[in-house]
């Protein structure tokens, strides 16, 4: 097809998607930057159908999910390429080569970057059910995708998954395509950029200003810890004894998630921050995350029963850990973390309570059974809105 066919093509299906009433995803967030990292990777001119590598991901993923089709599609300002595919007849495959992104599913990943959209029927959710009023039909009625996200947390893309018939996914299954979709986009940006993450030039001068330097971790589990009732141990405590109280514990917190192969981020106050699956990106980066707060708690008791025999004040520890994704970075000697993710876990701490640990059904399904956990029922976290969160009790 010719350039002047494609545009006439394309100017049809988005005049035919304004007609059935498909309303695009609107106000996104960094969109900017997004799409100036779809363009540093140069992915929108790469013709990736003859590579085995990419169709073959495509193929895994319909494996993992008992899905028929599967594609991965890059998302433009306004148009969305199909990459690769799996399941599709030719004259399937050359409709879906370029689309206008108005009109596409994959759209509206881009509402919630990292996170996987899943439609279980394409006619009844609100997003999506106009297409049913489109002159074609796409023929499928399930949809699941995980997001491609670059190394610098900017969502290029998508791995998705289609079937004919309403269904869901379960956990492994998305994990499934979150793995798949983290080894896509390392391929990616292997072969686009090579020399990306050289290090800086030794002409480097100290007047520059540091630079944050970030790499995008697509699950990880975050813990925070807070000791309750800190403000009136600091106005009836002498500063040196409560900083060497504080040590006491954050030293103890060091070494238990240590053991655990957990990795501390920081400390602000009484507030404890750790993170399991980085670098590695472990399978088991919940169960370590969960077993380290398990013994911090008993740290903290077994600490408190010590102080009550000398008549000190107790202290008590509350807990909030969430899994999801990360950007992971530094700036200068300071590591650190970012993401929504990260503001979960904080809001997890916050509204749990005295001696539990309060986690989010994410973190629960990353256990796969390994915990034993109390639901708490629907709790509104600050900003985050409505969650079915646990208290965990142990692990098995």
């Amino acid at each position: 097809m010719g350039e002047t066919e494609k545009k006439e093509q394309l100017e049809m299906m988005r005049e035919a998607g304004v007609k059935a009433g498909i309303a695009p995803v609107q106000n996104l967030f960094n969109e900017d930057q997004r799409i100036e990292e779809v363009k540093r990777l140069g992915i929108l001119d790469l013709n990736l159908s003859r590579e085995s590598r990419y169709n073959s991901m495509t193929q895994v993923a319909t494996y993992l999910t008992d899905c028929p089709q599967s594609t991965i599609n890059i998302l433009g300002s306004n148009v969305q390429q199909c990459k690769a595919s799996f399941g599709f007849e030719p004259e399937q495959k050359e409709m879906m080569e370029e689309i206008p992104r108005e009109i596409s599913v994959c759209q509206f990943g881009l509402a919630k970057p990292g996170q996987p959209l899943i439609i279980e029927n394409i006619l009844e959710d609100d997003r999506t059910k106009n297409w049913k009023n489109m002159p074609f039909d796409p023929g499928f009625r399930f949809y699941a995708s995980l997001p491609l996200m670059s190394s610098r947390g900017f969502s290029i893309g998508t791995l998705c998954v289609f079937d004919p018939n309403p269904k869901n996914l379960d956990h492994q299954q998305i994990d499934g395509l979150r793995l798949l979709s983290d080894q896509i986009v390392h391929m990616l940006e292997k072969e686009l950029n090579p020399k990306e993450g050289v290090a800086v030039p030794e002409d480097k001068t100290k007047e520059q200003p540091s630079q944050m330097k970030g790499q995008y971790y697509s699950v990880t589990s975050i813990l925070f810890a807070d000791f309750i009732g800190f403000t009136n141990l600091v106005e009836n405590s002498d500063p040196g004894e409560l900083l060497e109280t504080l040590n006491i514990f954050f030293n103890g917190f060091d070494r238990i998630i240590s053991k655990h192969n957990v990795l501390k981020v920081k400390t602000v106050g009484d507030c404890y921050m750790c993170v399991g699956g980085i670098p590695s990106q472990q399978k088991t980066h919940a169960k370590e995350v969960c077993a380290a707060a398990i013994d911090l708690l008993k740290f903290v008791e077994g600490t408190n029963i010590q102080y009550e025999a000398l008549g000190k004040p107790c202290w008590e520890l509350r807990i909030g850990i969430h899994s999801g994704p990360v950007i992971a970075g530094s700036a200068g000697n300071a590591f650190d973390i970012w993401g929504d993710a990260v503001n979960i876990a904080a809001r997890l701490e916050s509204s749990g309570e005295s001696g539990k640990i309060h986690i989010s059904e994410k973190t629960k399904d990353y256990l796969e059974g390994t915990g034993n956990c109390t639901p708490r029922g629907e709790v509104e976290l600050k900003g985050k809105g409505s969650w079915s969160t646990f208290f965990l009790e142990g692990l098995n």
